[in-house]
């Protein structure tokens, strides 16, 4: 009897340990009130380092149900889509639900999760209230604009201090403020240049009397580490430190330098990574990057962020070449729907990844104009900024947690283009820029395509 109850008991206890270890939390919603047909769900374990995971469900009598395995003790990134202006980027932790009911304009919560996902959605609700004009151009006037909304969302965030862990409640903090300071410390680029030749002299003053005095004071711990907007605004304002004490260029070496001596431990390897990806994303020069690399090789003790840069830069030398099938992808036109390069298979597509406030190609409206569009497709993908439409063909958008398909598709400078053949593999990488003949080489490439 003794030796039945010891294996019972021992059995049990493997039941509540593999329970424990194997964590999730739910996501659940409904709409009732737009034409919702599909609700993507997207969420990070390490946001800007492993990618992210992305599952798509159909709405069963209005309602989306999601359930997610989560680490114990940490909250999670999680992003809902279902198109019509219903969006939602939140937290979660493990053990947690969060149902939300979408109707009208706006989100109700309910569940264990709801107070961290009312207080992220309160505050950000409060900051687009306060939101300068995207018209507005004056640096002081911007300045102004993004001072309140840290005010807001502090505001905001202060009410459910109480309610919220500290880690979590950090965490929150860094992620609704991040954004704002990290535009705060941008004005500094936005102020006019003057005849006298004073520009560099009144950059400083307006960092040290404008911006300086009203950016927040965060907690940093590994929880907040995780908040890729503290990380993009620890970024943005080493840049600004480094050419305020300096003077000189923020070249990709002088900031990585700056990171790497103003910083330690976890979060100069999670800085300095993050650094290294936008540069593989924004066309640095390929020498200044790869010195930035192979010294981060040699230093970075967290064996994540060690893993992430050494794949992408294995990916960016190796690159792709004519033959390989094109990484898919699936992204929002500015009009919500949804558009895979799967289902534009069986045509030749032409591949513009851009940024949106950069002059426009206007060689590609008349290379479009040479082909039918049931046999040529371009498809238009705005990485920084806001969408042309101006441009011909798909006009697409792409979010924080899609990112990993510029690492994909080896792109380190805009515009890029890459043409991908009728069976869905790659025609041409880096075809000659259309702006130096007209589009004569690139409308040549593309009828070649078409022949095969």
């Amino acid at each position: 009897m003794m030796k039945r109850l010891l294996c019972t008991s021992g059995v049990l206890l493997w039941l509540i340990l593999t329970t424990a270890a194997q964590t999730t939390a739910v996501i659940t919603g409904r709409i009732t009130d737009r034409p919702v047909r599909k609700v993507s769900l997207t969420y990070w374990y390490d946001p800007g380092i492993t990618p992210a995971f992305t599952l798509d469900t159909l709405l069963q009598r209005d309602s989306f149900y999601f359930r997610i395995p989560l680490p114990a003790g940490r909250p999670v990134f999680f992003y809902t889509d279902a198109g019509n202006g219903y969006e939602f980027y939140g937290l979660i932790r493990a053990g947690d639900s969060v149902r939300m009911i979408m109707e009208g304009d706006s989100l109700r919560f309910s569940g264990r999760g709801a107070v961290l996902s009312r207080a992220l959605y309160n505050a950000r609700r409060e900051q687009e209230r306060v939101a300068p004009s995207p018209l507005q151009r004056d640096a002081r006037a911007l300045a102004d604009g993004y001072q309140r909304q840290l005010l807001a969302g502090n505001s905001v965030l202060a009410i459910y201090r109480d309610s919220l862990e500290a880690p979590v409640w950090n965490l929150a903090r860094a992620h609704v403020l991040g954004e704002a300071a990290g535009k705060l410390v941008a004005t500094l680029w936005k102020l006019p240049p003057a005849p006298d030749s004073t520009l560099e002299e009144r950059q400083v003053s307006f960092y040290k009397e404008k911006i300086l005095p009203a950016l927040p004071s965060f907690s940093t711990t590994d929880t907040t580490l995780t908040a890729i907007r503290y990380l993009n605004y620890l970024l943005q304002k080493a840049e600004a430190d480094y050419y305020v004490q300096h003077r000189y260029e923020c070249n990709v070496k002088a900031v990585y330098e700056w990171l790497k001596t103003h910083y330690s431990g976890r979060l100069r390897d999670r800085l300095l990574a993050q650094k290294l990806m936008q540069d593989f994303s924004a066309g640095n020069p390929p020498e200044d990057q790869e010195w930035c690399v192979r010294d981060y090789l040699t230093i970075v003790q967290n064996n994540t962020c060690k893993e992430a840069i050494a794949g992408l830069y294995g990916k960016a030398r190796k690159g792709l070449s004519k033959g390989n099938t094109a990484p898919a992808f699936s992204l929002t036109d500015i009009q919500g729907r949804t558009v895979s390069l799967d289902q534009l298979n069986g045509k030749v597509v032409l591949l513009h990844f851009y940024n949106g406030a950069d002059p426009l190609l206007q060689a590609l409206s008349e290379i479009k104009g040479c082909f039918d569009e049931t046999r040529v497709t371009f498809v238009n993908i705005c990485c920084n900024g806001t969408p042309r439409k101006e441009l011909p063909g798909w006009l697409l958008n792409m979010n924080d947690q899609h990112r990993e398909l510029l690492s994909q598709y080896n792109i380190n400078k805009y515009p890029s283009l890459i043409v991908i053949g009728k069976n869905g593999k790659i025609y041409a990488v880096r075809p000659p820029d259309p702006a130096t003949d007209h589009g004569t080489a690139l409308t040549n490439i593309i009828y070649d395509a078409l022949l095969q």
